[in-house]
């Protein structure tokens, strides 16, 4: 073999590597969403498109905490049944911080899967975006134990009054006319 068909399989091997990392897609369900002030709503954590076995790995989340509060996380132990965690809330920053799980099973998780479920409870009027992120702590990894390149989605939630609240504030208003005449009279 000659210099050229050595750099030229040398090039190759490289592409065929770098072609052949793991991936994957962490995503919020549902994307986005409207709410009423005051009630609670689900979003689901789940892994997209990963292209190798997945031992386990970990995330961030932020989020408004003008606009919402954190009640719970559920780690998907039907998935994740080995070690896991909920991670620290503090819904005074609008954090979640190094979420884990991960699993020892013959066959592991591959493609998309469940991870966990965030409830969340609406406190004001407004929007938040939730931003995923990954865990300096705990990479996602393969059973080879190799760390897979995650790419974290997004969400938004926009909260809103009831519909009651709207019918009251409007009835309210139509009134005033009557009372203005009553007092006038």
């Amino acid at each position: 073999m000659n210099t050229i068909q050595h750099i030229a399989t040398a090039l190759t091997l490289t592409l065929a590597a770098a072609a052949s990392q793991a991936a994957g897609t962490l995503g919020l369900t549902p994307g986005n969403s409207t709410v009423n002030i005051g009630s609670s709503f689900a979003v689901q954590v789940s892994g997209n498109s990963f292209t190798d076995n997945v031992v386990g790995g970990g995330f961030n989340l932020g989020f408004n905490p003008a606009v919402l509060s954190l009640s719970s996380v559920a780690i998907n132990t039907g998935v994740w049944e080995f070690v896991s965690s909920n991670g620290s809330t503090n819904n005074n920053n609008g954090t979640l911080s190094d979420v884990f799980f991960n699993s020892i099973r013959a066959t592991l998780p591959t493609g998309s899967f469940d991870i966990a479920t965030l409830t969340f409870s609406a406190k004001a009027a407004g929007s938040s975006l939730l931003t995923l992120s990954g865990s300096p702590d705990f990479p996602f990894a393969n059973d080879l134990a190799d760390v897979i390149n995650v790419g974290f989605g997004t969400g938004s939630v926009t909260a809103v009054p009831e519909p009651a609240t709207w019918l009251s504030l409007v009835l309210g208003m139509a009134l005033l006319p009557m009372l203005r005449r009553r007092k006038a009279a």
